[in-house]
Order: C-alpha cells, then sequence, then structure tokens
C-alpha cells in the first residue's frame, strides 16, 4: 500500500513504501519481506493468537542466517527458545539468534510482533528482556525536553548496551502528551548523507499506533520522508496499524493536537556488527534539539 506524497515547490510526485500490519487471528503474517519492498535485511511479520477462536494452535517460528525480536504489543505470551521457555507481557522482548526455534503460544490472548533481520553469521544466545526492567535505566531515555512538544521516553530494548546481535536495534516510543512531536529531530541513518549509504547505514522500520481523543475521529500522523539535499519536508499520512520505510531520508513524526500515539521502531546495520546509535546525521540547522 505504498503512498504516494508530493514535493514542495515541486511537480514530482514520491513513492514512500507504507504496508498495511493489521494481523490475521491464529496465524503468522507477513507483513514486510523482500518481496514487497527494498529492504535488504529487515522484515516484519504479526503473530495473534487466541485460544477461544478457531483455528489456534502454537506457532513456531525458525531462523536460519536471520535474528528475531519477538516483541508483545497486547496480551500475554509464552515462548520457547533453546530448551527454555519465556513468559512474556506487553512491551516484553525475545532475542532469537540464527540456527533457532522458538514456539509461541498463550493460554488467552497475544499480538506480537516479529522484527527480523537476515544475512547474519554470528551466533548469540537467547535473550530475554522485561520492559519494566528497563525503566528509569540508562536505556529509557526521556528526551526532546528542550521543546515540551517532543518529550517523549525512548525504550532501547535491543541495544549494544545490554543484547548481543549482529545487525538489530529495537525498541518503542511512547509521547508525554497529545499532539507530540516524536522522532525529533529530522534524522538520517545514512550517514553519509546526501552522498548515499556507507558501511555505517542503517535500515529501519516504523510501527504505530494511533488513537484520537475525539470520539469517531479517524487518527494519523504525519510522517517526514524528506531525503539529504532537500531544503523542505516531504509528510505523508500514517494512520493506525499501518507501518513505513523510514531509511532513506530524514524522518520525525508530528501528531495533529488530539493525537496520542506510540510507535516501535527496528533498525538492521548494513555492516554486521556496526550497531552504534550515534551514527546518525541530523538534518541542518537542527543539530541542538536533541
Amino acid at each position: 500500500m505504498d503512498f504516494k506524497v508530493q514535493i514542495p515547490m515541486s511537480d514530482k510526485q514520491r513513492v514512500v513504501e507504507a504496508f498495511d500490519a493489521v494481523p490475521v487471528v491464529n496465524k503468522r503474517e507477513e507483513i514486510i519481506n523482500k518481496e514487497n519492498s527494498t529492504f535488504r535485511f529487515l522484515s516484519l511479520a504479526r503473530i495473534v493468537l487466541n485460544p477461544s477462536k478457531d483455528g489456534y494452535g502454537p506457532v513456531r517460528v525458525s531462523t536460519s542466517n536471520e535474528e528475531i525480536a519477538l516483541y508483545v504489543n497486547r496480551g500475554s505470551a509464552s515462548i520457547s527458545a533453546d530448551g527454555s521457555t519465556y513468559e512474556l507481557i506487553v512491551g516484553d522482548v525475545l532475542y532469537v539468534g540464527i540456527n533457532q526455534q522458538a514456539e509461541v503460544s498463550t493460554s488467552d490472548f497475544c499480538d506480537i510482533s516479529e522484527y527480523r533481520a537476515s544475512d547474519c553469521n554470528t551466533s548469540y544466545p537467547v535473550q530475554f528482556i522485561r520492559h519494566k526492567e528497563l525503566e528509569k535505566t540508562e536505556l529509557a531515555a526521556t528526551v526532546g525536553s528542550k521543546r515540551p512538544m517532543s518529550v517523549r521516553t525512548v525504550f532501547k530494548l535491543i541495544d549494544g548496551a545490554n543484547v548481543q546481535a549482529c545487525r538489530l536495534l529495537f525498541g518503542d516510543t511512547f509521547m508525554a502528551q497529545p499532539g507530540g512531536v516524536g522522532s525529533y529531530p529530522p534524522h538520517f541513518h545514512g550517514p553519509d548523507g546526501p552522498h548515499g549509504f556507507g558501511d555505517d547505514a542503517k535500515e529501519e522500520i516504523y510501527h504505530f499506533r494511533v488513537q484520537s481523543t475525539i470520539e469517531g475521529d479517524t487518527p494519523y500522523v504525519l510522517q517526514n520522508c524528506s531525503r539529504p539535499g532537500e531544503d523542505v519536508g516531504v509528510y505523508t499520512h500514517v494512520f493506525d496499524e499501518q507501518a513505513i520505510n523510514v531509511t532513506d531520508g530524514y524522518h520525525d513524526t508530528i501528531a495533529p493536537p488530539a493525537i496520542e500515539f506510540m510507535f516501535t521502531w527496528c533498525l538492521a546495520s548494513f555492516t554486521e556488527g556496526r550497531r552504534d546509535w550515534a551514527e546518525v546525521l541530523n538534518k541542518p540547522g537542527y543539530n541542538d534539539e536533541w
């Protein structure tokens, strides 16, 4: 469901890769893969299980040269991997490395996002990250305090400081108030800027959960899709349960005043082992906005 956006002060249009991320009950549903996107490494699937609905059964997930992050959006899940069973609630993550299998089940209901990075060559163990244990640590950063509208908490659930991995970096972001500006300032994970993607570049997916404080309203956020070298912003509407490829340009997110939103984000480094958050290019003029 790619979006077409108009380039300001131009008659040119740009296609932005966007995806309907609505899951299917009692099924592993692929959302983003190499066949429907330009991603080299990243993919996204959803696993929603409900024992009270027809077709329920545990879902098995396997890897070859891939690593995955299993994140609980809603409900609770039991995930078995490498001889152990882990009990996950909302916000928790299980990292599963290459050449492994995992089985997902639930006693009630679970909604899981599966982020996957391919072309991985180093074996790391299964690692369990509890969202609550990151609160009030350096991996739960309150940022954007220079502008109250951009105050948010960024949870780095899979980071070089707490999880061994090949390419993956993953987390979720929660805004402090409705109408907030997230993923700010506009930044780019090139980081070679107008010259293209270098060895330190990273692909990235945003997946949004959006709601309105106005009854009957259809909520959305505005996602910047401008590219390095452009003087203007190129924004597109993103609605609830949509995911977007923000790899090849500056990105920030703006919500109308009545909108509350959060999003998960996942990056995959172009070079295995280069998982440094500092390799970011800010849009010129925004260097002091963090």
